[in-house]
């Protein structure tokens, strides 16, 4: 049996090996066995072992090897038609094999070597446009880069947190994607050297004379995120399963592919009438420097990306290593809500109600309503000091991947919330809200001022208010808006109620006056220790994929209590509390780690329903008093 050298060093003889031993069976049977043939050796250990291209340098990596890849799907390519099998000649001894095309983008021939391309036979691939995870934390990152363990404690320390934190103080937004500049282009690309140490001097000049040509091609990586950096590639898919769509989150592992000679379409002079095409092909292949090509053999969708737990839900190393985990759901519990509590300028209500949307998601839609949505809006938040600020990137500590968006006149005017279709380049264009299931997306209205919106204000308005309505972008095709479903968690954060729609409205209530807010938050910095952060991250995930049941009995209680309570007074039940409760009662239950509700719960979220419309009377009674 192969080595794990062989199959990640040399996966084409290994390939080449299977496809000679299918003989004339259907190339879906043919891609089948290969992926069969990975996946059977792809066990956790092994995975570790391969190189990731969200981390390692792209001239540290072999073409031809196995990498890896964590991304999000930005845009899905029309099927390419391309060579299944071809016949290669030797010129000097006349001898001739065939040789499988699929897994490939130029034909392994030698230079004493030519194609017959007589032999061939036609495949269908489809091609996936593919970036990093929009917003994904940087510890997630770091682990990711230091390759560790699903065991190994987290990696960012209390002095990490408190540096990164005072740099974020400074740093702006996140911002819509703009075309990067030529000279940023130039820049990411000046160290990309031919993947092969063993190169020859000719096809390593080919390859600067392509990273030289980038600032004529003025290529856009489209981020959604302008800010992102990191490696978009193009993913060579050879089957239908499993169905990928865009903002799928995904792990490829495949073939790198880096061979200059896919840019030598920019090199080719062309009459005036083919420039649309030209502009189609090169915006569907970039140069390789830029964008790598992988021609993916194995395909994971992504139930999360959390390093620190394993990554399949049903598999027994996850369901081990979370009932180990939800054994002390308790007090990870406690530990957290006391940092929120703490965050939240000491408001114990709005901790309880910020954990539960924390691990919030749709799980389920009825007809176009997405079901287990928990979009809250806190008001009173500090407007000095940068607060908001202070908060997200206590959530980015804590959670995958976060975003915030500062919901100032001018970025409402100027961003690219929605992502657009480009006729010209049969493509699309990113646009902000194009991010993965489970993404925290913090909305900081306390930027907001007294201006006029724009078509792009107003429309950039309405894309945030479906999101949090429906869970849903329409994606601008010019004649026509096509829904995308999401699966966002929005956390608006304002001075007075936010302008846009929101499932709760809870009001701050300080304890005490806090007039030093970045002193405030430096107090937790003691307790972000390694250890307590890898059970916080991992506590939110594992939370987040629990299933939950009612049992017969509650729903019984439940029933009842909802038709007595509307018939002392209807106004103190409505069908919408009614909802809403239902709602609440799941996360709450999910946060203790268990998957039944029961009547301690059900009566915890009426306690906590009522204590925040208490507040919401008085800070409207308040508001008339003025």
């Amino acid at each position: 049996m192969p080595s794990i050298e062989d199959w990640t060093t040399q996966p084409y003889a290994i390939i080449q090996k299977i496809y000679e031993e299918c003989g004339n069976s259907k190339h879906e049977d043919f891609v089948q066995k290969v992926q069969d043939y990975f996946n059977e050796r792809l066990s956790h250990t092994s995975l570790t072992k391969i190189p990731s291209l969200n981390s390692v340098p792209l001239d540290q990596l072999k073409s031809g090897t196995l990498v890896k890849y964590r991304c999000m799907i930005q845009d899905v390519f029309d099927p390419q038609f391309c060579i299944g099998q071809y016949k290669v000649t030797n010129t000097t001894t006349h001898e001739s094999r065939i040789e499988c095309g699929s897994f490939r983008d130029v034909p392994n021939v030698a230079p004493n070597e030519t194609v017959d391309y007589a032999e061939n036979n036609h495949i269908e691939r489809l091609g996936f446009y593919c970036v990093p995870i929009p917003g994904e934390s940087e510890w997630v990152k770091t682990a990711d880069s230091c390759n560790v363990d699903m065991v190994a404690s987290s990696s960012t320390s209390s002095g990490q947190y408190k540096r990164q934190r005072e740099m974020d103080n400074d740093e702006s937004s996140e911002s819509s994607s703009d075309q990067n500049s030529a000279k940023e282009l130039k820049d990411n690309s000046k160290d990309v050297e031919m993947c092969s140490p063993s190169a020859s001097s000719s096809v390593q000049t080919a390859l600067h004379k392509e990273v030289n040509s980038n600032t004529k091609i003025g290529f856009d990586m489209n981020f959604p995120l302008s800010t992102e950096k990191g490696l978009p590639i193009i993913i060579r898919v050879y089957s239908n399963e499993p169905e990928l769509r865009t903002t799928d989150a995904v792990e490829f592992v495949g073939i790198l592919s880096v061979d200059p000679q896919l840019a030598s379409i920019f090199d080719d002079e062309m009459e005036a009438e083919d420039v649309a095409c030209q502009q189609e092909l090169k915006a569907h292949e970039p140069p390789p420097s830029l964008v790598p090509r992988m021609h993916a053999l194995v395909i994971r969708k992504l139930h999360h990306n959390n390093p620190y737990l394993p990554p399949v839900p049903s598999e027994e190393l996850y369901k081990t290593a979370v009932k180990s985990l939800m054994e002390d759901a308790a007090s990870i519990r406690f530990e957290l809500l006391s940092i929120l509590q703490h965050a939240l300028l000491n408001d114990r209500l709005a901790a309880e109600y910020l954990l539960c949307h924390l691990i919030s998601s749709v799980y389920a839609r009825a007809d176009v309503l997405p079901l287990g949505k928990l979009c809250i809006n806190l008001s009173g938040c500090p407007v000095t000091q940068k607060y908001t600020k202070f908060l997200h990137h206590l959530i980015s500590q804590i959670t995958p991947q976060s975003v915030i968006l500062d919901m100032s006149i001018e970025n409402m005017n100027s961003l690219r919330l929605i992502p657009q279709k480009n006729y010209q380049v049969n493509r699309i264009t990113a646009g902000m809200l194009q991010l993965t299931p489970g993404t925290h997306l913090v909305l900081d209205e306390t930027e907001l001022r007294q201006g006029q919106l724009n078509h792009t204000g107003v429309t950039n308005v309405k894309a945030l208010a479906d999101v949090i309505n429906w869970q849903k972008v329409d994606y601008d095709f010019q004649w026509h808006p096509i829904p995308v479903h999401t699966n966002i968690n929005i956390l608006t954060l304002s001075e007075g109620e936010s302008l846009l729609p929101k499932d709760i409205h809870v009001p701050l209530v300080p304890d005490q006056l806090i007039t030093d807010i970045p002193s405030h938050f430096s107090k937790l910095d003691h307790r972000m220790t390694p250890d307590n952060l890898n059970k916080l991250r991992s506590y939110i995930t594992a939370c987040r994929l629990c299933e939950y049941q009612v049992p017969e009995e509650m729903q019984v209680i439940i029933q009842d209590d909802f038709v007595n309570t509307r018939q002392d007074n209807p106004k103190n039940m409505t069908i919408e509390d009614f909802q809403r409760f239902l709602g609440l009662i799941r996360v709450l239950v999910l946060t203790y780690g268990k998957g039944l509700s029961n009547i301690e719960m059900w009566n915890k979220v009426k306690t906590m329903e009522e204590e925040r419309k208490s507040r919401l009377v008085q800070q409207q009674a308040s508001r008339d008093q003025n």
